[in-house]
């Protein structure tokens, strides 16, 4: 299937995250009783948007500390509702940083939760960060590559990091990084990023001439990107982007922010 529900990605698509080629197609985010349900009958869910680096796991709500920690209860929620897996997301250097730590914390292994894994990549609405970095835009990007490479596991694999992203276009939020620079290093993670990694991508799109550059870019690029090459996720565009996507190899991640408008449901 082509079109699956956000926070869940084809075993195809992601198996070296999932060890298995038959997962379910099933989001992580459900009723309880839907939850409890999946559970009782076996089914495993993979969670491939998880922004667990977000501070609220941490108690801290803009900037103040509410209540102490909880992810590790979160985690515990996750696993007792069959969520198997979870794919940290990150987006940026930092971020990338972060999150291969925290997939790599032996002690997140020794209760039980889902089994962590990791993206390495640059947010759109954060690429203006290559630019401002210290050492400067090549810097930045041997930053990410060397995390990935040692995230993966080296020319072996196995490591914990299993996805490029979370990167892409966003032309809803120009205010955080112009469109100019979105593309530009849209593009140099594409060639620079994902196609010596050999890693699929998690990817963001924001409005429909998003959607047109995002293609565009994937189409010039797919010699050199890997196979399979991804998922959209938290998809909104039209069902003609969809079909766009799909076509070019892609899954389509459905989530809430899909079914917003009866365009989006139509």
């Amino acid at each position: 299937a082509a079109c699956v529900h956000e926070m869940a990605a084809s075993a195809a698509h992601y198996a070296k995250c999932t060890g298995a080629a038959g997962a379910v197609l099933a989001g992580a985010t459900q009723s309880p009783g839907a939850a409890s349900q999946s559970a009782a009958a076996g089914i495993r869910l993979i969670d491939i948007g998880a922004n667990l680096l977000d501070p609220m796991f941490r108690g801290e709500y803009r900037g103040k500390q509410r209540h102490p920690s909880d992810l590790r209860a979160v985690l515990e929620r996750a696993h007792n509702a069959g969520v198997s897996r979870a794919m940290v997301t990150a987006g940026s250097l930092q971020e990338s940083r972060d999150a291969l730590s925290m997939c790599s914390d032996k002690s997140m292994q020794e209760w039980p939760g889902p089994k962590l894994f990791c993206t390495v990549g640059v947010h759109p609405t954060r690429c203006s960060e290559f630019e401002a970095s210290e050492g400067g835009p090549a810097a930045y990007m041997e930053g990410l590559l060397q995390i990935g490479r040692d995230g993966a596991g080296g020319a072996e694999g196995g490591g914990p990091c299993v996805a490029v992203g979370e990167c892409g276009l966003d032309y809803d939020r120009l205010e955080f990084c112009p469109r100019d620079v979105q593309l530009r290093f849209f593009e140099q993670q594409l060639t620079d990023l994902a196609a010596p990694l050999g890693l699929p991508l998690f990817l963001h799109c924001r409005t429909g001439e998003a959607a047109a550059d995002l293609h565009r870019l994937l189409e010039k690029h797919r010699e050199i990107l890997p196979r399979p090459l991804g998922v959209v996720h938290s998809f909104d565009g039209s069902l003609e982007d969809a079909q766009r996507f799909i076509a070019l190899g892609l899954c389509i991640g459905i989530n809430g922010c899909s079914l917003r408008t009866p365009e989006n449901l139509e």
